[in-house]
């Protein structure tokens, strides 16, 4: 069976065996089987949990609540609780009824909301999640990577140019023909400022807009042709999306087709979550997690040291390698000038300057546009 299992699944097992050493547990059972799922977030069980609506961070506290722990142990060899070997069988077959040739973290969330009386399955379910609802949300996750069109832009303004002015011909060629454009204001306090400065920018492409503050339906978007998320401050964007119902009306309808425009906290969102942002937290969303329409970090406005610069804080650099100290998620810096055009399983590196690809226990690689980056959104499992 484990020569079947996807790379995240094999690395969902050794988080798995961690956290039952540092839980004093000397064997693994469902409970530990989620704990690992929950570290592995560019996986697709990890997606689709967030896809059911609930919250990865909520859902480990659940957990752990409900674990005793003891002293961490040592212990060489941690076998199987019945329960446990009941939840890798279910996940062969689930991956065989619906005829997936590898066992992915997605059949594993399944099995583990499938075997009764443990303690992973109560704690989905006290966050709304039973077997029949995750196997539902299985196609809606395959339907965002075969469906995505995404322009995620690092920055609006370049210096001396108009809005948008830099990218308005790689908006113009991603909208086509697409007229009708929803606007989300959320990340600047003024939302009729922002909007008018949006709507005269996209007129002059030949579109209209309408924004969200104007219309407060998230239902509005079905008379839309695309969604533009515009920049400013990242957490009162997240908040905003979350508080007005946005988040999730926003993911359904680019998983249904509809053309997405990020630029610097729009592109922010977009991604896992806004751990990357270099905003400063000026109001508390209630999750870090985000749209997960890509299965990266991004950091927009990626800026290199100065060698000239006598300033002796940190680094841009120095920042997301603290991230990877802690998380082992690719992070794609964007500086100024360059975007991502995402056409469902394909992204290409487009606009004027490089970006920088940084991955846990690996050196920076530089990308100069144009060039495919599709290899960030191959398929985990």
């Amino acid at each position: 069976m484990f020569d079947r299992f996807s790379d995240n699944s094999k690395r969902l097992m050794a988080f798995a065996r961690q956290q039952a050493l540092e839980l004093g547990h000397e064997y693994i059972g469902p409970e530990h089987l989620l704990l690992g799922l929950l570290q592995c977030e560019a996986a697709n069980g990890f997606a689709l949990l967030r896809a059911c609506g609930a919250d990865p961070a909520a859902v480990r506290a659940s957990v752990l609540a409900a674990c005793t722990q003891h002293p961490p142990t040592k212990s060489a060899q941690l076998p199987f609780t019945p329960q446990a070997k009941k939840v890798l069988e279910g996940m062969f077959e689930c991956a065989t009824a619906r005829g997936d040739d590898r066992l992915g973290t997605e059949h594993c969330l399944i099995a583990l909301a499938t075997v009764p009386d443990t303690i992973a399955a109560r704690a989905l379910a006290r966050h709304g999640l039973d077997a029949k609802s995750v196997a539902n949300r299985l196609n809606p996750i395959a339907d965002l990577a075969k469906n995505r069109r995404l322009l995620l832009i690092s920055n609006s303004t370049m210096h001396g140019g108009s809005y948008l002015g830099h990218c308005a011909g790689e908006i113009r060629d991603f909208l086509g023909g697409k007229r009708h454009v929803m606007f989300v204001p959320y990340a600047l306090h003024d939302h009729a400022g922002y909007a008018a400065k949006a709507r005269t920018a996209f007129a002059a492409l030949g579109h209209d807009l309408v924004s969200a503050h104007e219309v407060r339906d998230p239902r509005a978007l079905d008379a839309c042709d695309a969604v533009f998320v515009g920049g400013g401050n990242t957490f009162r964007l997240l908040k905003a999306l979350y508080d007005r119902g946005w988040l999730r009306a926003i993911r359904q309808r680019v998983a249904a087709g509809m053309p997405y425009i990020g630029s610097s906290a729009g592109t922010n969102v977009a991604t896992l979550s806004i751990r990357t942002t270099n905003d400063m937290p000026i109001v508390m969303p209630p999750s870090f997690a985000a749209l997960d329409l890509v299965p990266f970090q991004i950091n927009p406005h990626y800026l290199d040291p100065d060698p000239n610069s006598t300033h002796m804080g940190e680094t841009r650099e120095e920042r997301l390698r603290q991230f990877h100290e802690e998380n082992e998620t690719p992070v794609l810096g964007l500086r100024e000038g360059c975007m991502l055009r995402v056409e469902g399983e394909r992204m290409e590196l487009r606009g004027s300057t490089n970006a920088r690809l940084f991955r846990q226990g690996q050196p920076p690689q530089e990308f100069a546009p144009p060039c495919d980056l599709s290899f960030l959104l191959a398929a985990v499992q």
